[in-house]
């Protein structure tokens, strides 16, 4: 797999108006409800955002396109674009974001990967919170098996094809380099999103049943969930 992405997109429906969406977007409050753990919001073109998404993450950027209650455009740090649209829809607001960068390897197509799972899960919380219901940030990023990965499609195979194992997690010494992990507790895998909505979500210490490739022979291990982040504890 060797190909060149400058555009990552995603997009949802919610069922509500564009303004009630881009006050869920715009308003610090209203971010913090369904995103952000703090936020910085200084809403005029020029102005500054600073986001605190927790779990370590953080963005700072400059606000470049305003045109309420539609579009938002910030350039980051590192000079790309994320660009949120609203538009309405039959069922209420599509809600759409584009990022703009230059992925062009197996370690940045796992980073443009892991951007955009994770921003999908966040659309997906506001989703939840403006149709009135519950928060679900409380159930990401629960667990985990120890591996970096990225979506791997040819004319033969897809699913995910890992490019990193972390030392005392349960993958070490069982997932090696270049498997492609291709289903997870019987389920097909197709994607970055589908491998780690399974993984992160399971409560740490449950079984998860993983079918990979490697070097064209299929191969299946049982592994346990560990608390996102955590390794092994190593015995003495």
């Amino acid at each position: 797999m060797t190909s060149i992405f400058k555009h990552v997109k995603r997009e949802i429906i919610i069922r509500t108006t564009p303004e009630r969406v881009w006050s869920a977007l715009t308003d610090p409050q209203e971010r913090n409800r369904w995103e952000t753990q703090h936020c910085e919001i200084d809403l005029k073109l020029g102005g500054q955002i600073a986001l605190d998404y927790g779990w370590g993450v953080s963005y700072k950027g400059t606000i470049v396109e305003l045109v309420p209650p539609h579009k938002l455009t910030l350039k980051g740090e590192d000079e790309e674009l994320t660009i949120w649209t609203i538009t309405p829809h039959a069922e209420g607001s599509l809600v759409n974001i584009e990022y703009t960068g230059l992925w062009s390897n197996e370690r940045e197509y796992m980073m443009m990967d892991n951007m955009a799972f994770g921003t999908y899960r966040f659309m997906r919380n506001m989703k939840s919170v403006l149709e009135g219901q519950s928060d679900l940030r409380p159930t990401f990023w629960s667990s985990w098996i120890g591996v970096n990965h990225y979506t791997y499609r040819d004319s033969r195979i897809e699913g995910v094809k890992v490019i990193e194992v972390f030392p005392n997690t349960t993958a070490d010494g069982v997932i090696e380099i270049g498997d492609i992990i291709i289903r997870v507790d019987g389920k097909g895998i197709h994607d970055y999103d589908e491998f780690e909505d399974k993984v992160t979500s399971m409560t740490p210490g449950e079984e998860i049943a993983i079918e990979f490739v490697r070097h064209g022979t299929l191969h299946r291990v049982v592994l346990l969930a560990l608390p996102y982040g955590l390794k092994k504890e190593i015995e003495a």
